[in-house]
Formats: C-alpha cells, structure tokens, sequence
C-alpha cells in the first residue's frame, strides 16, 4: 500500500503541478525489492512457489521424495550461487556508500543488503526443507494441517 501510495503522489505531483515526488520513484524501487526478495524465503516455507505437479503426483512415494531431494539441492545450488556475489556487491556498496544518480542522493547499498538477506534466508530454507526431507520430518503445522486436525 506505501509502495502505491508513493507512486499515486509522484503521478499526481508530476501530471498536474509539474512537481514530482522527491525520490519517489527510487523509494519505490527499494520497497520492492525488499518486498520480492524478502517474501522468497516465506513463500518457499508456505510452498506458495511455483510448481508443476502433473506428473509428481502421479508418482510413487519414494520417486517423490527423490525428485524432492533432488530439486532442493539443485534450487540451494543456484540460490547460493548468486547469494554469495550479491553478499560481495553488498559489501562494496555499503563501504563505497553507493549512491542513486538523481535529484535526490539516494542510497543504493540498502537494496543490496536486502537482496542478498533474501537469497541467504531462501538457501536457508531450502536447507531446512531439504533437511526436512531427508529426515523424514513432516511439515511443520499450517492452517490446512491443524483445520484437519479439528476435523477428526
């Protein structure tokens, strides 16, 4: 709602009194980026990520939990993979303090910090799903678990 709400401001502002918002657009920006990447790791724990289960389903439960553990180390691979150079670039531009070329001198390195946070929190469950997987521990409880539970 902020995020719209700004952007709602700078519109009006810029359209009919020729005054934009003052580092509207790149408030913005950063609470976008901390929307998206700080949701990663959350929607993942939610299974709220994308996936295409025809065939999954279809399957037996041990060709489940392979392809499972499979997909988890792949998908902490690649999120470590660029974990690792977003946590450097963080760094840099929080020792540079990497400012935003516009009116107002807006800092970079906060959006930086930000996404690499939310890449290390996604590997982070990732690792505890693939954990979760390979101990053979259920899910923890969420609302369609404990409205079954009531049920019985």
């Amino acid at each position: 709602m902020v995020i719209l709400l700004i952007v709602c401001i700078d519109v009006v502002g810029r359209s009919f009194f020729n005054a934009p918002l003052d580092a509207g657009v790149e408030a913005s920006e950063l609470m976008l980026v901390s929307l998206v990447f700080l949701g990663l790791a959350a929607a993942q724990q939610r299974k709220q990520n994308f996936a295409i289960d025809i065939l999954y389903n279809n399957l037996p439960g041990v060709a489940q939990k392979g392809l499972d553990v499979i997909g988890f180390i792949v998908c902490l691979a690649i999120t470590v993979t660029m974990a690792w150079p977003s946590t450097m670039q963080a760094i840099s531009s929080f020792q540079r303090n990497e400012m935003g070329f516009s009116l107002v001198a807006f800092p970079i390195w906060p959006a930086r910090i930000v996404i690499a946070g939310g890449l290390w929190l996604l590997a982070l469950q990732f690792t505890f799903d693939l954990l979760r997987i390979v101990l053979n521990r259920p899910r923890a409880l969420d609302e369609t678990t404990l409205a079954e539970g009531f049920a019985e």
